[in-house]
Protein backbone atom coordinates (compact mmCIF):
# COMPACT_ATOMS: atom_id res chain seq x y z
CA UNK A 1 0.00 0.00 0.00
CA UNK A 2 3.03 2.61 0.87
CA UNK A 3 4.17 2.15 -2.83
CA UNK A 4 1.11 3.10 -4.22
CA UNK A 5 0.68 6.18 -1.90
CA UNK A 6 4.53 7.10 -2.32
CA UNK A 7 3.94 6.69 -6.48
CA UNK A 8 0.77 9.16 -6.38
CA UNK A 9 2.72 11.41 -4.14
CA UNK A 10 5.71 11.85 -6.38
CA UNK A 11 3.55 11.59 -9.72
CA UNK A 12 1.73 14.69 -8.37
CA UNK A 13 4.70 16.45 -7.65
CA UNK A 14 6.91 15.79 -10.65
CA UNK A 15 3.98 16.65 -12.87
CA UNK A 16 3.61 19.81 -11.30
CA UNK A 17 7.19 21.09 -11.06
CA UNK A 18 6.93 19.85 -15.27
CA UNK A 19 4.22 21.62 -15.65
CA UNK A 20 5.35 24.93 -14.29
CA UNK A 21 8.41 24.02 -15.45
CA UNK A 22 7.26 24.26 -19.28
CA UNK A 23 5.65 27.92 -18.36
CA UNK A 24 8.78 29.40 -17.31
CA UNK A 25 10.58 27.97 -20.13
CA UNK A 26 8.11 29.56 -22.57
CA UNK A 27 7.72 33.28 -20.57
CA UNK A 28 10.24 33.77 -17.61
CA UNK A 29 9.71 37.41 -17.72
CA UNK A 30 6.02 36.40 -16.00
CA UNK A 31 7.92 35.54 -12.36
CA UNK A 32 11.74 35.37 -13.30
CA UNK A 33 11.92 39.85 -13.54
CA UNK A 34 13.54 42.23 -10.83
CA UNK A 35 10.25 42.54 -8.84
CA UNK A 36 9.17 38.82 -9.91
CA UNK A 37 5.52 37.70 -9.07
CA UNK A 38 4.57 34.54 -8.15
CA UNK A 39 3.50 31.38 -9.79
CA UNK A 40 0.33 32.46 -10.34
CA UNK A 41 1.06 34.77 -12.67
CA UNK A 42 0.61 31.63 -15.40
CA UNK A 43 -3.08 31.42 -14.31
CA UNK A 44 -4.29 34.68 -15.66
CA UNK A 45 -2.51 34.99 -19.13
CA UNK A 46 -3.86 32.93 -21.70
CA UNK A 47 -0.13 31.64 -23.16
CA UNK A 48 0.14 29.37 -19.93
CA UNK A 49 -3.14 29.23 -18.12
CA UNK A 50 -3.31 25.86 -19.69
CA UNK A 51 -0.07 24.63 -18.27
CA UNK A 52 -0.60 26.51 -14.92
CA UNK A 53 -4.39 24.60 -14.31
CA UNK A 54 -2.89 20.96 -15.64
CA UNK A 55 -0.05 21.30 -13.19
CA UNK A 56 -2.23 21.92 -9.83
CA UNK A 57 -4.71 20.35 -10.97
CA UNK A 58 -2.76 17.22 -11.69
CA UNK A 59 -0.88 18.26 -8.30
CA UNK A 60 -4.06 18.21 -6.14
CA UNK A 61 -5.18 14.92 -7.61
CA UNK A 62 -2.12 13.03 -7.08
CA UNK A 63 -2.56 14.10 -3.20
CA UNK A 64 -5.78 13.47 -3.17
CA UNK A 65 -5.44 10.16 -4.63
CA UNK A 66 -2.64 9.40 -2.33
CA UNK A 67 -5.10 10.31 0.54
CA UNK A 68 -7.19 7.56 -0.61
CA UNK A 69 -4.17 4.88 -0.79
CA UNK A 70 -2.92 5.28 2.77
CA UNK A 71 -5.09 2.77 4.18
CA UNK A 72 -3.10 2.07 7.47
CA UNK A 73 -5.30 2.31 10.37
CA UNK A 74 -3.08 3.92 12.70
CA UNK A 75 -1.81 7.29 13.75
CA UNK A 76 0.29 8.18 11.67
CA UNK A 77 -1.68 7.24 8.30
CA UNK A 78 -4.81 8.66 9.50
CA UNK A 79 -2.45 12.14 9.92
CA UNK A 80 -0.77 11.69 6.63
CA UNK A 81 -4.25 10.85 5.18
CA UNK A 82 -5.59 14.24 6.42
CA UNK A 83 -2.33 16.33 5.53
CA UNK A 84 -2.57 14.93 2.19
CA UNK A 85 -6.67 15.52 1.68
CA UNK A 86 -6.49 19.38 3.15
CA UNK A 87 -2.98 19.93 0.69
CA UNK A 88 -4.92 19.07 -2.15
CA UNK A 89 -7.86 21.39 -0.80
CA UNK A 90 -5.87 24.36 -0.15
CA UNK A 91 -3.91 23.71 -3.92
CA UNK A 92 -7.75 23.83 -5.54
CA UNK A 93 -8.17 27.21 -4.02
CA UNK A 94 -5.41 28.29 -5.25
CA UNK A 95 -5.86 27.48 -8.09
CA UNK A 96 -9.30 28.46 -8.44
CA UNK A 97 -8.68 32.24 -7.03
CA UNK A 98 -6.02 32.93 -9.41
CA UNK A 99 -7.98 33.14 -12.42
CA UNK A 100 -9.90 36.26 -11.06
CA UNK A 101 -7.29 38.10 -8.51
CA UNK A 102 -5.96 40.38 -11.31
CA UNK A 103 -9.40 41.43 -11.50
CA UNK A 104 -9.84 43.67 -8.39
CA UNK A 105 -8.08 44.35 -4.95
CA UNK A 106 -11.12 42.14 -2.78
CA UNK A 107 -10.23 38.94 -5.18
CA UNK A 108 -6.37 39.22 -5.15
CA UNK A 109 -6.50 39.48 -1.28
CA UNK A 110 -8.83 36.61 -1.03
CA UNK A 111 -6.14 34.95 -3.51
CA UNK A 112 -3.40 36.19 -1.35
CA UNK A 113 -4.49 34.59 1.70
CA UNK A 114 -5.35 31.41 0.25
CA UNK A 115 -1.96 31.37 -1.05
CA UNK A 116 -0.34 32.50 2.71
CA UNK A 117 -2.64 29.31 4.36
CA UNK A 118 -1.15 26.50 2.03
CA UNK A 119 3.06 28.57 2.40
CA UNK A 120 1.83 28.04 6.20
CA UNK A 121 0.43 24.69 5.97
CA UNK A 122 3.39 23.59 3.91
CA UNK A 123 5.86 24.06 6.49
CA UNK A 124 3.72 23.10 9.65
CA UNK A 125 3.34 20.11 7.65
CA UNK A 126 7.24 19.71 6.92
CA UNK A 127 7.48 19.98 10.55
CA UNK A 128 5.60 16.79 11.40
CA UNK A 129 7.18 15.32 8.29
CA UNK A 130 10.72 16.00 10.05
CA UNK A 131 9.32 14.42 13.59
CA UNK A 132 8.71 11.29 11.80
CA UNK A 133 12.78 10.74 9.84
CA UNK A 134 14.82 12.39 12.55
CA UNK A 135 17.25 9.91 12.29
CA UNK A 136 17.75 11.11 8.66
CA UNK A 137 20.57 13.29 8.38
CA UNK A 138 19.64 15.57 6.11
CA UNK A 139 16.27 16.18 7.30
CA UNK A 140 16.62 19.10 9.57
CA UNK A 141 18.64 20.81 6.59
CA UNK A 142 15.50 20.42 4.15
CA UNK A 143 13.21 21.73 7.04
CA UNK A 144 15.53 24.94 7.48
CA UNK A 145 15.72 25.23 3.99
CA UNK A 146 11.67 25.02 3.37
CA UNK A 147 10.74 26.95 6.47
CA UNK A 148 13.05 29.98 5.23
CA UNK A 149 11.63 29.45 1.65
CA UNK A 150 8.24 29.68 3.26
CA UNK A 151 9.11 33.13 5.17
CA UNK A 152 10.80 34.58 2.10
CA UNK A 153 7.37 33.81 0.10
CA UNK A 154 5.03 35.35 3.39
CA UNK A 155 7.61 38.45 3.15
CA UNK A 156 7.13 38.93 -0.51
CA UNK A 157 3.28 38.23 -0.64
CA UNK A 158 2.79 41.66 1.96
CA UNK A 159 5.69 43.25 -0.29
CA UNK A 160 8.51 43.37 2.11
CA UNK A 161 10.42 41.45 -0.30
CA UNK A 162 10.15 40.68 -4.26
CA UNK A 163 11.62 36.97 -4.69
CA UNK A 164 7.94 35.53 -4.50
CA UNK A 165 8.45 32.31 -7.45
CA UNK A 166 11.92 31.33 -5.96
CA UNK A 167 10.30 31.47 -2.29
CA UNK A 168 7.55 29.62 -3.27
CA UNK A 169 9.63 26.83 -5.26
CA UNK A 170 11.86 26.52 -2.24
CA UNK A 171 8.87 25.49 0.48
CA UNK A 172 6.94 23.58 -1.97
CA UNK A 173 10.21 21.58 -3.32
CA UNK A 174 11.43 20.96 0.56
CA UNK A 175 7.87 20.41 1.82
CA UNK A 176 7.71 17.45 -0.86
CA UNK A 177 10.99 15.76 0.23
CA UNK A 178 10.04 15.81 3.72
CA UNK A 179 6.69 14.47 2.20
CA UNK A 180 8.11 11.63 -0.01
CA UNK A 181 10.53 10.30 2.53
CA UNK A 182 7.96 10.15 5.38
CA UNK A 183 6.01 8.02 3.06
CA UNK A 184 8.91 5.57 2.00
CA UNK A 185 8.70 4.40 5.17
CA UNK A 186 6.18 1.98 7.71
CA UNK A 187 3.80 5.07 9.05
CA UNK A 188 2.51 2.79 11.90
CA UNK A 189 5.88 0.62 12.57
CA UNK A 190 6.53 2.84 15.67
CA UNK A 191 3.34 5.08 16.40
CA UNK A 192 4.10 5.50 19.85
CA UNK A 193 7.56 6.52 19.49
CA UNK A 194 7.32 10.36 18.41
CA UNK A 195 4.86 12.85 19.26
CA UNK A 196 2.35 13.53 16.81
CA UNK A 197 0.96 16.84 16.57
CA UNK A 198 -2.37 18.49 15.37
CA UNK A 199 -1.83 19.80 11.77
CA UNK A 200 -5.59 19.40 9.99
CA UNK A 201 -8.55 18.93 10.62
Amino acid sequence: MNSRLLRWVIFGEVAFLFFMGVGVALHPGYVLARHEGGISEYGVHAKTAVLYTLGWAVFAGGNMRAARMCGGRGVRSERVRKLLLFYSAASLLVLMSSYFYSLDAVLKYIHYGFGAVLVVFMSTAAYWFYRQITDVYWARATLWVQVLGSIAALLSIVGVLHVLFCAESISNVGCAILLVKTCSRALDGDVGELPVIAVAH
